[in-house]
């Protein structure tokens, strides 16, 4: 996308406010329900592969699992996205996620392998449906409205994940992991409902049958991103972001099992999973703290610079966890990495949705994911097995510096700092 198209885009009349926007209401209902069923599965699936195996590295391997798909089918993804129905593929992917998490407790009581299948074949239908979330998010949103729009969905995410979370670590303490799962698999369905009531016309260019071949089409994502530089710099620093972000993962799950909850309180519950479902309702608190101070201040953000502040901020509040000795005082940290991060995943992903065109915008995304879901999961499974031989604090540290140096060298890079 050349700076002339870029200056059009910028030039554009404001568009409609979003809470008249019948789509936008629709896609954001649907999400918020949708993810509300997801908090459950994200702390019910560790928990069950833990709790069968005692081990770190296999429960790393387990979450790894959910993003290894971005990178072998993250620019199949895109190409697929680029051309056909978003929506209608949105729809079929939320369909077959209800079926395949049904399944999981009932394949748990069997064969554990079953459940790594299960969730491979979960995360690579997700695989689908986050990149056309994201490309169809400026079809049915002015461009003007899309930083706002952005924070709003990822208000409604986070404000999931402070009541999905918390009640799930303790709700799990309690009751089998069955619920969970059969509540995620309701709550797609709710979604699925909302994606049909919508009224979306696909472009020409998904609408008309494929001119080019798929191995051309293949490549097309990679080379947008190689032409703009200021897409190429976003690029690379959200590969790095996602290798320091992805050990977090199994880090934080073994700080509230193994080191903070197995501190004696003569609790009935479980710390250690009460523990880790307060870490990621307090990292959820942050990022919706976040996300509703980007909505509010949207008209006036500049991109560049929240990109390069919200990620310096969190990597060092990620450093910062490793003086952390209790459990309250860990889930402060955790909301100021959760409120910094926001501000930079939503400035990110909007200066994105800004540059690239229609036509690519699906094998764009496709790419970037299958890039920094490689590096998340490469992080994820890292830091389960080097929690084997090193400490959680010292790994949080060494993270915390992956994620905080390019965002300050990020100052130094004009296509980054003046997004």
């Amino acid at each position: 996308m050349n700076e002339e198209s870029v200056q059009r885009v910028r030039e554009e009349p404001p568009g409609p406010a979003l809470w008249t926007n019948r789509n936008f209401l629709l896609l954001w209902s649907g999400q918020f329900v949708s993810q509300l069923g997801d908090r459950l599965y994200y702390i019910a699936f560790p928990w069950l592969v833990y709790g069968a195996t005692d081990s770190a590295l296999s429960t790393g391997v387990a979450l790894a699992l959910y993003t290894v798909p971005y990178l072998l089918f993250g620019m199949i993804a895109g190409v697929v996205i680029d051309r056909f129905d978003k929506r209608r593929l949105m729809l079929l992917a939320e369909v077959a996620r209800l079926v395949l998490v049904l399944l999981v407790p009932v394949a748990a009581s069997h064969a554990l392998w079953t459940v790594f299948a299960l969730s491979f074949a979960v995360a690579s239908l997700t695989v689908l449906f986050d990149p056309a979330k994201l490309s169809l998010l400026p079809d049915i949103v002015a461009k003007d409205q899309l930083l706002r729009a952005n924070s709003l969905l990822a208000s409604a995410e986070t404000l999931t994940e402070v009541l999905g979370y918390a009640a799930a670590g303790f709700l799990l303490a309690v009751v089998s992991t069955t619920t969970a799962f059969r509540i995620d698999a309701a709550t797609f369905l709710f979604s699925a409902a909302t994606l049909l009531l919508m009224s979306y016309r696909r472009p020409a260019r998904a609408a008309g049958p494929a001119a080019r071949s798929f191995a051309r089409e293949l490549r097309e994502g990679f080379a947008q991103i190689r032409r703009h530089a200021g897409l190429l710099a976003n690029t690379v620093l959200a590969v790095f972001i996602a290798l320091g972000l992805g050990a977090t993962l199994p880090l934080t799950f073994f700080l509230a099992v193994n080191v903070l909850g197995s501190q004696p309180r003569g609790a009935e519950l479980d710390l250690g999973i009460a523990s880790f479902g307060i870490f990621e309702a307090a990292i959820a608190a942050g990022y919706l703290s976040g996300s509703v101070a980007v909505a509010a201040v949207a008209a006036r953000l500049p991109l560049g610079r929240a990109i390069i502040a919200g990620f310096a901020m969190t990597g060092a509040g990620m450093a910062a966890i490793a003086a952390a000795d209790r459990i309250w005082t860990a889930a402060v940290v955790f909301a100021v990495i959760g409120f910094a991060n926001a501000v930079g995943l939503i400035a990110i992903d909007t200066y994105v949705q800004r540059v690239v065109p229609e036509p690519v915008r699906g094998r764009v995304w496709g790419s970037r994911f299958m890039l920094t879901q490689g590096a998340y999961a490469t992080s994820v499974l890292a830091g389960g097995a080097l929690l084997t031989v090193m400490g959680a604090q010292t790994l949080f540290v060494a993270a915390g510096v992956i994620v905080a140096l390019p965002a300050l060298i990020a100052l130094f890079v004009p296509s980054l700092r003046e997004a």
